[in-house]
């Protein structure tokens, strides 16, 4: 019995250590560079029956304490691969959470600069039309820059799930939350 609770435990051990490298972040910790590519899931649609809303909130984080970071481009793609919002065309979409990105408007100037420890944030159902089944899985692509080697930022993505009035077309009460998977798919030392 004793060999088997070993043998169990070292079989413990071990997978959660693998578990925790194969989940590990794809940036090292501390990592810096000049510029780089990051690539999030998500969705944007509404449940059959129109009585619930999915979209994805988009988080970026400039971690650097002394040096800004320029969101260069946007760019999301459906689930076929086809460019839903290309910021290189359109200019860069509202980032309405936190400060605020994106074109001008009646209360802010154009702006695609996240200073030292700024936070903002994009909502997919800002940006998107709600996609059909064939559609509705997305990616979300986003381009940064510093003039300087900065600590690479973080940028996450969180799915929600809203009760939707079809009358009013009003989100309500949150009925679920949950994480989805950015990676860093390109760094500019």
């Amino acid at each position: 019995m004793g060999n088997r609770t070993s043998a169990l435990f070292s079989g413990l051990v071990l997978s959660m250590g693998l578990a925790g490298v194969s989940q590990a972040a794809d940036v090292p910790v501390g990592a810096m560079a000049r510029g780089g590519v990051f690539r999030c899931g998500g969705a944007n649609f509404l449940r059959p029956g129109a009585s619930e809303v999915h979209f994805t909130s988009y988080g970026l984080r400039n971690i650097s304490s002394t040096t800004p970071i320029t969101v260069e481009r946007v760019t999301i793609f459906d689930a076929t691969g086809s460019v839903l919002v290309d910021s290189s065309l359109t200019g860069l979409p509202p980032f309405l959470e936190g400060v605020y990105l994106g074109p001008a408007n009646n209360l802010v100037a154009a702006n695609n600069v996240l200073g030292p420890n700024q936070t903002t944030g994009l909502n997919s159902d800002q940006v998107l039309p709600y996609l059909p089944t064939a559609q509705r899985s997305i990616q979300a692509e986003f381009v940064w820059s510093a003039p300087v080697r900065v600590l690479v930022p973080d940028v996450t993505g969180v799915r929600i799930g809203r009760e939707w009035n079809s009358v009013t077309g009003v989100q309500l009460a949150e009925r679920s939350r949950s994480g989805i998977s950015c990676r860093s798919i390109a760094l500019r030392e």
